[in-house]
């Protein structure tokens, strides 16, 4: 069957008009949003069934985010229909939704055979994480202030925002400020020109061509590198996304129609996505954000939270070496109740949807994460750091990414691999000293820091290593074991601080 669903799409997708395709996953993604009248004018309105318009996400009507992100995918890689004898060749429909939706079902079947198919024979964690990985950026949302505050902290000082601009020849606050345009445009546009609007805004197209340099291809150049990467990986859901390096797609002689199929992706790129114009700066800047990733995290947990004593990393002795603890600590009457170790490395595509995720480049970061935290206790136990450790202490390594969010085959992975890395480097670091390590990413803490106390967080990362809750987000565990209880949710704390870092965020046209 999975032959026949690939057919099937394919049929579709090679009688597609390239731009005029773009144009109609952006229409049914605008339509399905809560401004549906931005789309309505793109679409025969005879073609859109009863419940379409803004159908929400258990609607059989509804067509996934992710899911217009692989069509837009997918068309990059199959070949155009021949021309008939007659020298006519069957067109799809740009104007119906219909057209979308007879994608988005063949899409459906054609992974659901892939699954069943060659995938029934994986570890269905491994598959749960590769789920977690394509959906819970989307179901999590792009367009919020922890969002640009986060990664503007952590790209946007120092080294790393110097090499940004030496680099790139824009500083990244306006690099930041220009997507944001372009994003609004195209959630309210389907195209974009190089014309008088954006003097108006005081936007030089020179400075508009210098993002686009970093966040668009065009389409030519996109469907090639489409085929080159996604050529190498057989399951049509696990394969990478060019969307994510280049979320806009130029069209015509000279790219002077820019489109983006989805728009959000956009933000995605000039907050998250900064690490990919970034890394190859080297260990300088490499190092640079990684301690403001640190700086961060320590400034949120210790002000979110208050009462415990909060630490940041030390040096300390055990002779003839010296070592560094954690790079955060939570202090309890003197002894340690929470260590952190805090990892600002990216999940490459290898590590969300390879074959061997284990191979990827990241994974042998969280191994080595692990062991110092164990390490660490054991240090603590046997009185080289000056500090006791509580019965109940735990530890955390908290990620950039959802690196190990549903994937419990991968976490148990981890710890082996921890495990056996401790008996090779210390062999009295025993079982006791192997304390209970929850993985969380940042927008998890966030979410869990908005609502919770000391107590409460301590008990969640407790709960969260317990049988029943291996492989759950760590907010929405705290949200499920609450329930009722939960205090009343604080702001984001540095909402007002964004402009500080952003200062086109103080700038922009406040609505009403």
């Amino acid at each position: 069957m999975r032959a026949y669903y690939r057919k099937k799409l394919n049929k579709l997708l090679e009688a597609a008009g390239n731009e005029e395709f773009i144009q109609l996953l952006w229409a049914t993604r605008m339509l399905q949003t809560d401004t549906p009248d931005v789309a309505r004018k793109y679409f025969d309105p005879s073609t859109i069934p009863d419940g379409a318009i803004g159908a929400e996400f258990s609607n059989r009507l509804s067509i996934k985010q992710w899911e217009i992100e692989t069509l837009a995918n997918e068309l990059m890689t199959v070949p155009k229909a021949k021309l008939r004898k007659s020298g006519k060749v069957r067109t799809l429909r740009w104007d119906h939704f219909q057209s979308s939706l007879s994608c988005a079902n063949w899409l459906r079947d054609l992974e659901n055979a892939e699954f069943s198919i060659q995938k029934s024979q994986q570890d269905i964690f491994i598959e749960m994480g590769r789920i977690a990985a394509r959906q819970f950026d989307w179901q999590r949302g792009f367009v919020n202030i922890p969002q640009f505050y986060r990664n503007a902290y952590v790209y946007g000082q120092g080294e790393c925002a110097s090499y940004f601009e030496k680099t790139h020849g824009i500083s990244l606050n306006r690099f930041s400020q220009i997507g944001f345009m372009l994003f609004v445009c195209l959630m309210n546009f389907p195209v974009i020109r190089n014309n008088a609007t954006w003097a108006t805004l005081d936007v030089k197209w020179e400075e508009i061509e210098k993002v686009l340099a970093l966040i668009a291809l065009p389409y030519p150049n996109a469907a090639k590198l489409a085929r080159e990467r996604r050529s190498k990986v057989i399951h049509t859901a696990d394969k990478p996304s060019i969307l994510r390096q280049a979320p806009c797609l130029r069209f015509g002689k000279n790219g002077e129609r820019v489109r983006a199929p989805l728009p959000e992706l956009i933000l995605e790129r000039v907050t998250s996505g900064v690490f990919y114009d970034v890394v190859g700066g080297g260990g300088a800047i490499r190092d640079d954000y990684g301690r403001r990733f640190e700086d961060y995290c320590f400034r949120y947990l210790s002000e979110s939270l208050a009462g415990p004593e909060w630490e940041r990393e030390f040096s300390y002795k055990k002779k003839p070496q010296s070592f560094a603890s954690p790079d955060i600590l939570c202090m309890v009457d003197g002894d340690l109740d929470i260590a952190v170790e805090c990892k600002a490395t990216r999940m490459s595509q290898e590590a969300m949807f390879g074959k061997d995720p284990m191979a990827a480049r990241g994974y042998e970061d969280m191994t080595k994460a692990v062991f110092q935290l164990w390490r660490f206790f054991s240090h603590c136990r046997r009185g080289f750091t000056g500090r006791g450790v509580r019965d109940d202490a735990v530890g955390v390594v908290l990620t950039l990414d959802n690196w190990l969010t549903m994937a419990e085959s991968l976490r148990r992975k981890v710890l082996e691999d921890a495990k056996n890395l401790a008996d090779q480097k210390d062999p009295e670091i025993t079982a006791v000293d192997r304390r209970p390590i929850t993985f969380v990413a940042a927008p998890e803490l966030e979410r869990v820091l908005s609502v919770a106390t000391h107590t409460s967080f301590k008990a969640a990362l407790i709960e969260s290593n317990s049988d029943e809750r291996i492989g759950w987000r760590l907010d929405t565990m705290f949200r499920d074991a609450n329930g009722d209880d939960l205090p009343e949710k604080r702001g984001y704390p540095y909402a007002n601080d964004l402009g500080r870092l952003l200062p086109w965020w103080n700038d922009r046209p406040k609505r009403g």
